[in-house]
């Protein structure tokens, strides 16, 4: 039982997170390395990385909540 409440609450940290940094500093951190050209991310990326904070936010809140 805590080990849901542990794991739903890494995930939902994990996807506010996601939420709360912009993904311009995020690509800048994990991705800009890996381009020769300054630029930024492209939309998609910013898109993928709000989905996939709503996504894990929404699973690990889910988690948390269905043992209690």
């Amino acid at each position: 039982m805590k080990q849901e409440i542990l794991a739903g609450s890494v995930l939902a940290i994990i996807g506010l997170s996601l939420l709360i940094v912009s993904p311009n500093k995020l690509w800048m951190i994990t991705e800009k390395w890996k381009t020769d050209e300054d630029g930024k991310p492209s939309l998609s990326y910013c898109i993928l990385m709000r989905v996939l904070g709503i996504v894990f936010a929404g699973v690990g809140v889910a988690l948390a909540v269905s043992r209690l």
